[in-house]
């Protein structure tokens, strides 16, 4: 015990142990050269920016010459790329990767600005190289920053904070600036990969004839009842050009087409927005900013009128009522001549195309019938149906019999039309408040579009909530408008099948054999009721019934 507290009351003694200087380790440290690498970076391949950039390079060669012993190991570089995200930034990405593979000791680059506009980005890279076994130090000139200086940190942060917001503000004035131009009428429309188009050498959009055939084509073969991946099977086959240039199709690239506005002259401005100005993410406006509808911005290749013919076709082939309910969704298919038109008439089940075996006089034959869904058992339900299938000849038959007897009934049948016409038309004071919401909706605009022209991009909070309102109030008067124009439309589209139905019986003598095209171009829908009776259902409301028969196997 005694011995114990001597121990502890003895006055501890150090003795320092200097460095060998004749390790050869030690002088091949003090010998060696510092190995910098430089990062330059320029946003836009304008001509001042790569001015700036060959300013960069040039700058950071001589200012590493000038210091004694720093060695240059290469220069990084960026052009035309952000500094918000690092993602597309391959010089910069290359740069890391030998930093951690120990090729050089300093980065030295321009800015905090230059090197990352991310305050997450920045720090998390410093932190990364300083962590490294070798660690690699960050000097960023205009701030005067050495990373490894561990009083950088904290300045570190704040003056990236700064950059991110500097973004952020840059980010919300082009915003702007491209929000003004669409109000005023003036919409961005690239034609790298839109069929169809060209620039002149004024920025003017012009029809490129040969491409433009590929769309009246896609339009054409849809009106005629064709679905989105006939057309894309129909134009590969054909080795028909897409905007890439290729000769692959599909069904989406062809939708795309069906569903743009620009190919009957008019341009929907801001369809997509990003939300983030660091990560540069867009994604579809759901009504996170207005968007601008500009009318008659351009030659057209397709008439407006059979625009809305074809946007009202994708529409009834999207909902696609197969039953009572609506309850039965099924895609839309063009490939046999009833897909997707034949209901059945018992449980309200859609009708599908089945193959069906069979033998005469001890030979094997298949036939081709359309049955319910549920009485063929392919779907289970809470109830039972037993109705029977239908020859795809017989319904065919039934089809062409009834077509003839309809020549001989024109008249009638242009009063049932017009009848079902007058149900979805709009009433005259409907038809007056249409006119009266058109010119408010006009007077609003012009109002938004004279405050885009006056003010300057600053956060003025009285010009912000006055903008608000205006768009507001645009966007109830719009809806009203929408649901007015959506009957006017339905008038519009049940009217042209009216005119399109009588001229197809007008034209036509005999029905001897079943035309499926004009089938898909008529006829709404089919329901298999019992005894073999079909009825038919025009897409201008007429309804006629027909009549089939059940085929046997002496026939």
């Amino acid at each position: 015990m005694e011995g114990s507290r001597n121990i502890s009351t003895m006055n501890p003694r150090v003795r320092v142990i200097p460095a060998n200087m004749n390790n050869p380790d030690y002088r091949r440290n003090e010998e060696r050269k510092i190995k910098v690498a430089a990062y330059a970076r320029v946003s836009t391949h304008e001509e001042e920016q790569q001015s700036s950039y060959k300013l960069q390079v040039s700058y950071f060669k001589e200012y590493i010459e000038k210091q004694e012993g720093w060695e240059l190991y290469k220069v990084y570089s960026d052009e035309g790329v952000t500094g918000t995200n690092t993602k597309y930034r391959t010089g910069f990405n290359q740069m890391i990767k030998d930093a951690k593979e120990g090729k050089f000791d300093y980065i030295i680059t321009k800015s905090i600005s230059r090197f990352a506009r991310n305050t997450l980005d920045c720090l998390t890279y410093v932190r990364m190289l300083k962590s490294l076994d070798k660690p690699v130090g960050i000097i960023f000139d205009r701030e005067s920053i050495n990373t490894l200086d561990s009083r950088s940190e904290v300045l570190l942060t704040i003056i990236s904070s700064i950059a991110e917001e500097e973004s952020r503000t840059i980010s919300a004035n082009v915003s702007w600036g491209v929000q003004k131009r669409f109000s005023q009428g003036k919409p961005h429309i690239p034609t790298t990969y839109f069929l169809g188009y060209d620039e002149d050498e004024e920025g003017n959009l012009i029809i490129n004839e040969e491409e433009a055939k590929t769309v009246r084509r896609i339009f054409r073969e849809f009106i005629s009842g064709k679905g989105s991946v006939q057309i894309a099977k129909g134009l590969t086959k054909d080795k028909v050009k897409t905007a890439r240039d290729n000769t692959k199709w599909t069904s989406d690239s062809v939708l795309k087409i069906l569903k743009n506005e620009k190919f009957c002259g008019h341009a929907l401005c801001q369809k997509s927005v990003t939300l983030d100005p660091l990560t540069h993410k867009r994604v579809r406006n759901k009504n996170h900013k207005p968007q601008y509808f500009i009318r008659n911005n351009h030659p057209a290749i397709i008439s407006e009128e059979e625009w809305n013919y074809v946007q009202k076709e994708l529409e009834r082939r999207r909902k696609m009522k197969h039953d009572p309910d609506g309850k039965y969704h099924r895609t839309y298919s063009g490939k046999a001549p009833f897909s997707n038109m034949l209901y059945c008439g018992e449980c309200g089940m859609p009708v599908h195309r089945r193959r069906i075996t069979s033998k005469k006089d001890g030979k094997p034959y298949k036939f081709t019938v359309w049955h319910c869904r549920l009485a063929a058992q392919k779907v289970e339900a809470d109830f039972d149906c037993h109705s029977k299938y239908v020859w795809e000849e017989v319904i065919e038959a039934a089809y062409n019999e009834m077509l003839l007897k309809m020549t001989e009934e024109i008249d009638l049948i242009r009063a049932e039309g017009e009848a079902a016409i007058e149900d979805v038309s709009l009433t005259y004071d409907e038809k007056e408040r249409l006119k009266e919401l058109e010119e408010i909706i006009d007077r609003i605009n012009d109002r938004i579009s004279e405050m885009a022209m006056r003010e300057s991009a600053t956060n003025d909070p009285i010009y912000d909530a006055t903008l608000r309102n205006m768009i507001y109030e645009s966007q109830i008067y719009q809806q009203e408008h929408e649901a007015l124009i959506k009957s006017q439309d339905e008038e519009i589209y049940m009217r042209q099948n009216l005119e399109a139905l009588i001229a197809y019986l007008e034209s036509q003598s005999s029905f001897e054999t079943f035309d499926a095209t004009e089938f898909k171009k008529l006829v709404e829908r089919g329901i298999l009721h019992k005894d073999y009776e079909i009825e038919f259902i025009f897409k201008c409301g007429v309804k006629r019934m027909g009549y089939g028969w059940r085929r046997g196997k002496n026939e």
